[in-house]
C-alpha cells in the first residue's frame, strides 16, 4: 500500500525540498499525515516521519539497500558513504573500531589545542571593534582540526596547500551538484569545477600515501590508521579507497560539525539561564579545563545534541531499496526511495515537547531511541565520525562559552538555508566580542550545584 502525496510537477517538489525543507515538511505534514509518498529529480519514493518507521528502516537487512547514485559521484566509489551490500559490511568491519573509544580520544587534546589557537580572533576582534561570524571562525577551525587528526600535517607550507585544496573542494559542491544528479556532466560548469577541485585533492592525497608508504613509520594519524588497516584476509586499503574514505570524513564530518558549533553558540547567546547552567558545569572543572573532561559533562553533552536537534544540518537520510520494503503498512516498491524524514521527527511535538524552543534538559530527563534523534543517521549505516564529531562539539562549544564574554550582533532571528549537502545559520552568527571572560580559578562544588540550579 502506498501512502498520499502532492501531485504537484516533480521539479516543484525538488526544489522545495531543496531549499525549504522544514515549511515544505509542515505543510505535507498537515495535508498528508507523517508519511508522504514524493517525487523528485532524485527518484520517487516514501518519506516517513513517524519513529518507529523510522526505526524498521534503520534496522532493515542492510542488503535490501543500495546508495542514492549521486553519493558515489560526490564522495567516490568506494567510500564507505556509497558502498552496500557486502562491500560495505567489509568496510564497517575494518573501520569501526578507528573512530570509537581510545582512537578518538587520543585526539581530545589536538581538538582543544586549535580551538583555542582560532579563538585568539575573538580578541583581535574584541581590540578592533570587528563583527565574528561564528560559522566562517569554526569552519576554519574544524578544518585544521581534521588536518592534524587525519593527515598530522605540522609543516606549514603543507598545512596551508591543505586548506587549499580541501576548502576548494567543498566550496565546488553546491546544492544543485549535491541533491540533483542529471546535473552531473561536464557541460554543466559547476559541476567541472567540482571535477577539477576533486582531481586536486585526489592528487594532494596521493602524494601523502606514497611519502607515508616509504617509511617505516607511518605515523598515528587517521591517516596512518588506514594505510595499516588490514581486512580479515590480510589485505589492504587500495589508494583509491583511502583517498574516498578521507573525501568522506572531510565533507560529511568538517561542516557538520562547524554548523553544530554555530547554532550551539547562537542558542546559548539567545538563552542566558541555559548560558548560566553550561557555564556554571564547566567552571567546576577549574581555569583550564583537561580536553577529556570536556568531552565527559552531561549537561554540555545535552547542549550539543540540542544544537544538532533544533535546527537539523542533515534534513534525511534516504536509501534505493534493491527488493520492495515493507515499513508499517506501507510497502517502498523496489527501486524507489526509503527516506527517514531526520527534520520532521526531530521538531515533533510529541517526543520534543515545543520543539522550536532551545531546551538541552531534554536530554538528561530521557533517553532517545534510534528512531527518535538522529542526527548522525541510524543503524548499520551511523555515521562512523559520530563520536568524533560529538567531542569536537563539546570541546570546541565548553571553550567558547566558559573563556569568552559574547553577544549576537543582531537581535534578528538566524533562519536556516541550504548550504551545499547541508542547512547552515544565513548569516553565520554573527557576534560582538566583549573580551575574555574571567574564569573562576576553584569553584566549589555547592556553590555550582546552586548555580546549576538557579539557572535552571
Amino acid at each position: 500500500m502506498l501512502p498520499p502525496g502532492p501531485r504537484t510537477p516533480t521539479l516543484w517538489q525538488s526544489i522545495q525540498f531543496l531549499l525549504k525543507p522544514k515549511a515544505y515538511n509542515r505543510r505535507l505534514a498537515a495535508k498528508f499525515g507523517e508519511t508522504v509518498r514524493f517525487r523528485t529529480l532524485m527518484g520517487t519514493g516514501i518519506a516517513f516521519a513517524n519513529p518507529e518507521h523510522a526505526r524498521q528502516v534503520f534496522a532493515a537487512d542492510p542488503d535490501i539497500f543500495e546508495q542514492v547514485g549521486h553519493i558515489a559521484a560526490i564522495f567516490g566509489p568506494q567510500a564507505v558513504i556509497a558502498t552496500a551490500g557486502a562491500v560495505h559490511k567489509r568496510q564497517r568491519r575494518l573501520l569501526n573500531p578507528r573512530f570509537h573509544g581510545a582512537r578518538v580520544r587520543a585526539f581530545h587534546v589536538t581538538m582543544q589545542r586549535v580551538v583555542r589557537d582560532h579563538l585568539e580572533a575573538f580578541g583581535r576582534a574584541a581590540e578592533n571593534g570587528e563583527v565574528v561570524v561564528m560559522a566562517d571562525l569554526a569552519q576554519a577551525l574544524t578544518l585544521d582540526i581534521i588536518i592534524e587528526t587525519i593527515f598530522g600535517s605540522t609543516d606549514a607550507v603543507q598545512r596551508e596547500r591543505a586548506r587549499r585544496v580541501l576548502t576548494g573542494l567543498m566550496h565546488s559542491i553546491t546544492p544543485l551538484i549535491a541533491a540533483m544528479p542529471r546535473l552531473h556532466h561536464r557541460l554543466y560548469p559547476p559541476y567541472r569545477r567540482f571535477l577539477r577541485a576533486r582531481a586536486e585533492f585526489d592528487d594532494f592525497v596521493d602524494h601523502l600515501i606514497a611519502a607515508r608508504r616509504a617509511k617505516e613509520d607511518a605515523g598515528s594519524d587517521i591517516l596512518a590508521t588506514l594505510i595499516e588497516a588490514r581486512y580479515d584476509d590480510d589485505s589492504t586499503m587500495e589508494d583509491a579507497a583511502i583517498r574516498d574514505q578521507l573525501l568522506t570524513l572531510l565533507l560529511a564530518g568538517h561542516e557538520t560539525t562547524a554548523i553544530g558549533v554555530a547554532w550551539g553558540v547562537y542558542w546559548l547567546l539567545r538563552e542566558p539561564e541555559t548560558l548560566a547552567r553550561l557555564r556554571a558545569e564547566v567552571d567546576a572543572l577549574g581555569p583550564e579545563p583537561d580536553a577529556e573532561a570536556l568531552a565527559r559533562l552531561p549537561y554540555l553533552a545535552a547542549v550539543g545534541a540540542e544544537s544538532l536537534r533544533i535546527d537539523p544540518i542533515v534534513t534525511d537520510v534516504a536509501r534505493v531499496c534493491r527488493r520492495a520494503l515493507q515499513i508499517g503498512p506501507w510497502t517502498v516498491p523496489a527501486g524507489e526511495l526509503a527516506v527517514v524524514n531526520i527534520q520532521a521527527i526531530l521538531g515533533d511535538a510529541r517526543l520534543f515537547p515545543e520543539p522550536d524552543r532551545f531546551r538541552p534538559e531534554r536530554f538528561l530527563d530521557r533517553r532517545f531511541s534510534v528512531g527518535e534523534f538522529m542526527p548522525f543517521g541510524g543503524g548499520a549505516r551511523r555515521c562512523l565520525g559520530a563520536a568524533f564529531a560529538e567531542a569536537e562539539l563539546a570541546i570546541a562549544l565548553g571553550t567558547i562559552v566558559s573563556e569568552w564574554d559574547l553577544a549576537l550582533a543582531s537581535d534578528a532571528p538566524e533562519r536556516s538555508v541550504r548550504r551545499n549537502i547541508t542547512m547552515g545559520p544565513e548569516h553565520g552568527v554573527r557576534l560582538v566580542v566583549r573580551g575574555r571572560r574571567a574564569v573562576p580559578a576553584l569553584v566549589r562544588g555547592e556553590e555550582v550545584a546552586g548555580a546549576a540550579k538557579e539557572a535552571s
